[in-house]
């Protein structure tokens, strides 16, 4: 057995290294090509590369690379040549890539290539795969470490195993799908290369069709599905040129953005040929989007953003980024010089929403009865569905409740309290049975409105929720509630003092169907008490009104926007910290804006948040994030940053409302120095 492994890695080189030949008569040699490419950061996430290749199971060769020396020198083309192997004798050929130089001699111990492999400690990124012996074949192995793997431990499933999309499946390839090797399949100065620049000159967010397996449309007949009925045009629709298809994604809230290839394992497909602007990612990528694995746990990372273009073909999994582009996803200049630190590793994290509660309070009597049978259900199903209630959790009681005074909350809420996300089709289920039989339905009188805020409110501020953000009752209802009828206070005096309470409880009001007796077409305005108890119970932060959709059906959806910027945002618990000798003043957070405008030929600029010691409390002002004094594993955004990140929460929620679709997700990223979004 004899193996020869070739390096001609620096883009700059003037190619790819002689085809090796063996013996008097020249006779060609197997030879498997791995073509070890990336659009990862050098020398900030990948700094070395390894390659071990196995011959039906037994470790025959083991080396390490640089990526990174002074310049970048990836792509690699690393060729082996086994001879008088038998055939189909399985060559397994594995690459990793690692965040610091691991070919230094005096470090061999360290990382010995006997050892286990342990992503996301050093080993950031693991390609592997395994394919028969084939006599007298030059065949091209792609072997791309793509940030979709980072972190992502496949190991543990067995040496069988490699990740694609941020899935572990099966490393066995069909050989019979693989090209001939030739340079320009990975040196992108051929004329099939992939041009990034030309082909993202226009590029605009696409418009979800299915969430649930990350189906998405270029906006432009036929490929969108229709709006909804009455809503402005999509206004991307015009700037959504030419009739192919490609996809950049966007991940960590603007950590590393990667071009992925038409492929069913890890980039799109179009599943509908009719329809040919129309894509859906492949499984591992759409986990990545929802951020929870086919095994329900949560992803080591996001995508945080999607960018569609109709300007080229789309892009074939043998096809390279032409050579400047190349170095441009990897960061580097058209030198292959990188401004970045060689060999730190960056660590950055989602950081989660701190746990907020929400009482749904309905009016379930015969005067609400269109509410339980129309569709106004619908802005309750989307707003449930937002991704920025993942930690929010939803109760739904009734009232006039039992018909006397007191109103007697019971222990556990109609729907129990239950996380937003598992609340709604339980929420749903009940508000429909409701409307299938009406004689469920309470009298008119007595509302007991005041008896069951008391209640509610009381219950939201026992000590099980004591640790929580913020608390919140979201009263449904249509009609005037006139004077106190349980003896208690005014409903609007109940929300004042529960709105100042140490453990306060923000109130909303909203209204999404008329009374039976009501014109649709001349509906009386919302009585005085409705803008009364909004008043006394909304944020002082911003203006509280009574929110009327019984004819404006976008009113009930901005009421459910402003919960969620209310209870759902600005507020998250930091992660277990990697290195808590940082100073924060150094540390940086950052989200992407799914809908953002970019100038021709670019990426949108992510947003970024910096340290304000100020801002340290839930009323503090101070424009930046900091860490709450009363807690200081929780960190909030305060002043104007909180501001645009809920603006741009509602305008994407707005986008996905054209076509009935829950809110886009804007998850927020803390990021270790040197490793926040360029």
């Amino acid at each position: 057995m004899r193996f020869n492994t070739r390096r001609t890695l620096s883009l700059a080189a003037a190619g790819i290294s002689a085809l090796v030949y063996s013996g008097c008569d020249a006779k060609l040699q197997t030879e498997y090509v791995a073509g070890v490419s990336t659009q990862v950061k050098v020398p900030e996430d990948v700094r070395t590369v390894r390659l071990d290749i196995s011959k039906g199971g037994a470790n025959i060769f083991c080396r390490s690379y640089r990526a990174y020396d002074g310049r970048v020198i990836l792509p690699k083309s690393l060729g082996s040549f086994p001879a008088n192997t038998p055939d189909g004798e399985p060559i397994t050929f594995t690459v990793v890539g690692f965040t610091e130089d691991l070919t230094d001699s005096g470090r061999g111990d360290e990382f010995d290539c006997l050892k286990s492999i342990k992503a996301g400690e050093n080993a950031r990124i693991l390609r592997r795969s395994r394919q028969p012996y084939s006599p007298e074949k030059i065949l091209f192995l792609p072997m791309p470490l793509r940030y979709s793997c980072f972190d992502k431990d496949c190991e543990t499933s067995g040496q069988d195993k490699t990740c694609k999309a941020g899935r572990c499946v099966d490393a066995a390839i069909d050989q019979n799908l693989l090209p001939i090797y030739t340079d320009d399949l990975l040196d992108g100065l051929g004329s099939n290369c992939f041009s990034a620049k030309e082909c993202f000159a226009a590029s605009v967010p696409p418009v979800v069709v299915d969430p649930n397996d990350c189906t998405y449309a270029l906006p432009k007949d036929p490929s969108q599905p229709p709006q909804v009925e009455g809503t402005e045009p999509n206004p991307f629709t015009k700037l959504a040129a030419g009739d192919g298809i490609n996809v950049e994604i966007t991940y960590d809230g603007g950590k590393s953005r990667e071009i992925i290839d038409k492929d069913a394992e890890e980039g799109f497909t179009i599943p509908d040929p009719a329809k040919p602007q129309r894509f859906r990612l492949a499984p591992g990528l759409c986990d990545l989007v929802k951020g929870i694995d086919n095994e329900g746990k949560p992803t080591a990372h996001r995508i945080t953003q999607i960018r569609a273009s109709g300007l080229c073909r789309a892009k074939g999994k043998f096809q390279p980024l032409c050579a400047g582009d190349q170095l441009e996803a990897m960061g580097v200049d058209e030198k292959g010089l990188s401004k970045a630190a060689p060999g730190n590793a960056c660590v950055s994290k989602e950081i989660k929403p701190s746990k907020s509660i929400l009482m749904f309070l309905v009016d379930d009597t015969v005067d609400h009865q269109i509410f339980f049978q129309g569709s106004d259900k619908a802005a309750i199903e989307i707003s449930l569905a937002d991704p920025a209630f993942q930690s929010t959790d939803v109760g739904v009681t009734y009232f006039p409740g039992a018909g006397s005074c007191p109103v007697n909350f019971p222990n556990d809420p109609t729907v129990g309290i239950k996380n937003a996300l598992l609340a709604k089709d339980p929420i749903l289920k009940q508000l429909e049975e409701r409307g299938d039989n009406l004689a469920l339905l309470k009298p008119v009188d007595p509302l007991n409105l005041d008896g069951a805020l008391s209640a509610t409110y009381s219950f939201l501020q026992k000590d099980d929720y004591k640790d929580y953000n913020r608390r919140g009752v979201l009263l449904v209802t249509n009609r005037s509630w006139g004077a106190t009828q349980c003896g208690v206070q005014t409903p609007a005096t109940l929300a004042g003092n529960a709105r100042s309470n140490p453990r306060s409880v923000n109130t909303y009001v909203v209204a999404l169907a008329r009374r039976p007796s009501e014109d649709v077409n001349n509906l009386p305005l919302l009585p005085a008490e409705a803008a009364q108890l909004a008043s006394q119970g909304g944020d002082a932060s911003s203006p509280a009104i009574p929110y009327d959709a019984r004819k404006d059906k976008k009113a009930g959806l901005d009421a459910f926007r402003k919960v969620v910027e209310d209870l759902a945002t600005c507020a998250y618990e930091f992660p277990k910290d990697p290195d808590p000798k940082i100073d924060d003043t150094k540390r940086m957070l950052s989200y992407s804006d799914p809908i953002a405008l970019a100038q021709p030929g670019q990426s949108p600029v992510p947003t970024k948040i910096t340290y304000n010691a100020a801002c340290n409390s839930n009323t503090a002002t101070a424009p930046g994030w900091g860490r709450d004094t009363t807690n200081p594993n929780r960190v909030r955004i305060c002043g104007e940053p909180c501001t645009k990140y809920r603006e741009v929460l509602k305008t994407a929620a707005g986008y996905a409302a054209l076509y009935k679709q829950p809110a886009l997700a804007v998850p927020v990223f803390a990021h270790l120095p040197g490793c926040e979004p360029k």
